[in-house]
Formats: C-alpha cells, sequence, structure tokens
C-alpha cells in the first residue's frame, strides 16, 4: 500500500472496501439453461433427399424432428445453416423432438 494510500484510509477511519460483485442473477440464469439442455448429447442438423425432393432434420443424440420439407438442394443447405445458428444462439430448449 502505497502511503498516499495508507493516509487517506487512516485519516478518514475507513477501511479499503472490496467492489459489489454482480453475478448472482447471470448463474441463476445459467443454472436454469443448464437444466434445460441435455448434458453429453451433440445436436446436428441434417439435410437428406427422399423421392426427389430434400428434406431438412434435427437430431440430438436419438431424439430427432419431423423432417421440414420438400425444398429444393440449395434452400435445404440454407435452412440447415440458419437452424444450427440458432441451435448456437438458443439451445435446443425450444426444439420438438419425435
Amino acid at each position: 500500500m502505497s502511503t498516499m494510500q495508507q493516509e487517506l484510509s487512516t485519516t478518514n477511519g475507513l477501511g479499503t472496501v472490496a467492489p459489489a460483485q454482480h453475478y448472482s442473477t447471470i448463474v441463476k440464469f445459467m443454472e436454469a439453461v443448464a437444466k434445460d439442455e441435455p448434458n453429453e448429447t451433440s445436436t446436428s442438423v441434417e439435410i437428406f433427399l427422399s423421392n426427389g425432393q430434400w428434406y431438412c432434420q434435427v437430431r440430438r443424440g436419438d431424439e430427432k424432428t419431423k423432417p421440414m420439407g420438400p425444398y429444393t438442394k440449395l434452400q435445404a443447405e440454407r435452412i440447415q445453416e440458419a437452424r444450427r445458428m440458432l441451435i448456437a444462439k438458443r439451445g435446443t430448449a425450444r426444439i420438438m423432438f419425435e
């Protein structure tokens, strides 16, 4: 502690105070999200061809969504990328698996 800090703390009679820690709501939120998300299952967004038409489907472990489509191949690829971005941002808690 420098001489100036010692002088300030002894002259006003107040000790140094640690800054307030504001993390409790973030921790609570993270715990709530962790309860909604599965622990070790990976999620993938797949496109597949069936009878000449393209479909998009989300898979998490053994669970999968109802296929979305039919699409053209380009549309299916765009939807696949959009779904991946949404899952990365929001997780899979809102996705309905069969």
